[in-house]
């Protein structure tokens, strides 16, 4: 490895997936670097199989680092990446099941010098279908976003817009954010909750098409047990995001901090209005349409019902929190 510092470093978390692994590392490998100085950090999160062979295989390839990180989850191997030190510039973050285009390098470093005033970023994420049959409803653009991590982004570049945020399997940031010693949290959705940390402290983002990574998605995913259960997954974790930390430019955490009776009764009629939607989608064709119905309805209910119940257990939220703060405001007047 090059011991000068990178120009870019690419973190991949992963866990027992060699194989996988394999393909986006020779993806890596076979993109343009020309003019860049380049590092890959393999980061293996307790795992068993081929993963620190497969890694050290390419080192004649592309400069590669192996970790290993014991604590299982995410976080704690982004953060043993982070740890490790020596980064680059521009910290990319990439999941085991991607696969960067030729152009993918000089796409990262162009959307960088393009936007010097912005620290995070994202590419362009299209679908790599496995090569079993899919299913008419996994190709509805409606899920794509959420359930397959699909990314597709305008021909001008985007900004990040309030409250939103990046794919977690392919973004990146300048290391300059890390300089207070921030690091991933360890929560399921740790990238989301990392980048909307970045946004509360004042970073802005934009997407752009230069850099292009596909997602694989593995056969398993479309299967409608799975798919039922990360719509369910992905709802409940979406709202937690949005109210724990309070963060004032997240639209729902604003509301119920603010209105936190008439949010509580949003949030209800919302369940109740998707459970309705969720009946209907009986009745549509079971393959199709329907599914699709019934995937989007089964992530709303659970985010309104999960915003619901997180508001009645935070504190930021809480009914007895107005209260008192009426009455301080109350003693306040008349003892002016």
């Amino acid at each position: 490895m090059n011991s000068s510092q990178p120009d870019i470093s690419v973190i991949i978390p992963t866990r027992n997936r060699a194989a996988s692994l394999q393909v986006t590392l020779e993806c890596l490998a076979g993109a343009n670097r020309d003019g860049l100085n380049v590092e890959v950090i393999v980061v293996n999160n307790a795992g068993s199989d081929e993963t620190e062979e497969v890694t050290k295989s390419f080192e004649k390839k592309i400069p590669i680092r192996y970790l290993y990180e014991p604590t299982l989850g995410k976080s704690h191997a982004l953060n043993r990446a982070l740890d490790d030190g020596n980064l680059g510039e521009i910290v990319a973050v990439l999941d085991d099941d991607m696969s960067p285009d030729a152009n993918w390098f000089q796409g990262v470093a162009a959307i960088c010098k393009r936007w010097p005033e912005k620290d995070l970023f994202a590419g362009f994420t299209p679908v790599i279908w496995p090569s079993a049959d899919v299913p008419e409803w996994a190709t509805r653009p409606n899920l794509q976003s959420w359930l397959f991590s699909a990314g597709y982004i305008p021909e001008k570049d985007a900004h990040l817009q309030e409250g939103r945020w990046f794919l977690g399997g392919h973004f990146w940031f300048r290391s300059r954010v890390l300089d207070n010693g921030r690091r991933f949290k360890d929560i399921w959705i740790t990238e989301p909750d990392f980048q909307l940390d970045l946004v509360q402290s004042g970073a802005s983002g934009v997407s752009a098409r230069d850099a292009k990574a596909g997602h694989r998605i593995q056969p398993y995913l479309l299967e409608k047990e799975v798919v039922l259960e990360r719509a369910r997954k992905t709802g409940k974790s979406a709202a937690w995001l949005r109210l724990q930390p309070y963060r004032k430019h997240m639209k729902q955490a604003r509301m119920l901090h603010e209105y936190p009776l008439l949010g509580r009764i949003f949030c209800l009629l919302n369940h109740v209005r998707w459970t309705g939607f969720y009946c209907i989608s009986y009745l549509f064709p079971a393959d199709g349409t329907g599914f699709e119905r019934r995937l989007i309805a089964i992530e709303r209910m659970a985010t309104y019902l999960e915003l619901f119940r997180a508001a009645n257990q935070l504190e930021a939220y809480s009914l007895s929190r107005r209260v008192r703060t009426a009455v301080v405001h109350s003693q306040s007047n008349v003892t002016a």
